[in-house]
């Protein structure tokens, strides 16, 4: 991802995902409170007048969420992808969020300067009620797809962490992958659900017991990886993650659709790649010319 920067608006999110990595860091701030960096605007203007060579990309919000549901945070984030996409810089995200009108219009302004991603695991209510409390209904994130493919925006999916014995039953994938192949989508990013130490506590304490206990004893016997800046992520074992691939990746050609198996999140299988999102901002090499010069001797 050469090239390709991170900006984060906030410190911490508000969707309280129950998975979520970022919640479990030991500096993350507690339940309730959201930091909002709320110079950020006028400091990234004043970054980017002082750099020689601008960012050919900059993923919003890696850490966070760019669409949390409160003025301060949608202000500084739009102002942010406004001047981002004014310079000529791509502007990448990933949400489970409701994005706002005033976004879809600045994106239908540059929609060649956009790459969204829309992150939906599921559309079972009880599933969102658990697991992803805060961010907007599954219905809403569909909603999203079909405006900013209007907008001329480049969008995908990212089912990401799927969740096995919740998110892979037969009947909740047919029920996905039908739905997102009604609204154009020919390609889904997939990664799995990792645990840390402070993972584990978020799941144990904010999911009923009859739900934490068996999900996190899917997680006995799987092996240790560097994965997102932790060597000390613990993997599901890779049987599960490669049957659970397996019913996902019939579920989804019935319909059309092409999964991709995250590499960066599955470092030990051979079946995994890069996801379609780093693909589209690959860095490409030009040729190089020949580096002997050749003389023509009379």
């Amino acid at each position: 991802m050469q090239g390709v920067l991170a900006l984060n608006v906030t410190r911490g999110c508000s969707h309280a995902c129950t998975y979520c990595y970022c919640r479990a860091y030991p500096e993350a701030p507690p339940p309730g409170q959201l930091p909002v960096y709320a110079n950020l605007p006028e400091r990234l203007e004043a970054e980017l007048a002082r750099m020689r060579r601008l960012p050919r990309a900059v993923s919003l919000c890696t850490a966070s969420d760019p669409f949390q549901p409160f003025p301060e945070v949608l202000g500084v984030t739009y102002r942010a992808a406004e001047l981002l996409l004014q310079r000529g810089t791509t502007v990448t995200f990933l949400t489970k969020g409701w994005i706002p009108d005033e976004f879809i219009a600045l994106f239908a302004r540059f929609p060649g300067q956009v790459r969204a991603r829309i992150g939906l695991l599921s559309l079972d209510a009880r599933y969102h009620r658990l697991f992803e409390p805060g961010t907007a209904y599954p219905e809403a994130r569909l909603e999203n797809i079909r405006r900013l493919k209007e907008a001329g925006v480049a969008v995908g999916v990212r089912q990401d962490p799927v969740i096995p014995g919740v998110t892979d039953r037969p009947d909740e994938l047919d029920r996905l992958f039908s739905t997102l192949a009604s609204e154009g989508i020919t390609h889904v990013d997939v990664g799995y659900l990792y645990i840390r130490p402070g993972i584990a506590r978020l799941l144990e304490l904010e999911l009923p017991p009859a739900v934490a206990r068996p999900l996190l004893r899917q997680f006995r016997g799987g092996p240790l990886a560097a994965v997102a800046a932790s060597a000390s992520t613990q993997l599901l074992p890779a049987d599960l993650r490669i049957r659970s691939f397996f019913r996902l990746s019939m579920a989804a050609q019935e319909h059309g659709i092409t999964p991709i198996l995250c590499r960066c999140k599955n470092p030990d299988l051979d079946g995994a790649s890069r996801c379609q999102a780093s693909r589209e901002l690959a860095y490409s090499v030009p040729p190089r010319g020949p580096r002997q010069l050749s003389l023509a001797l009379a």
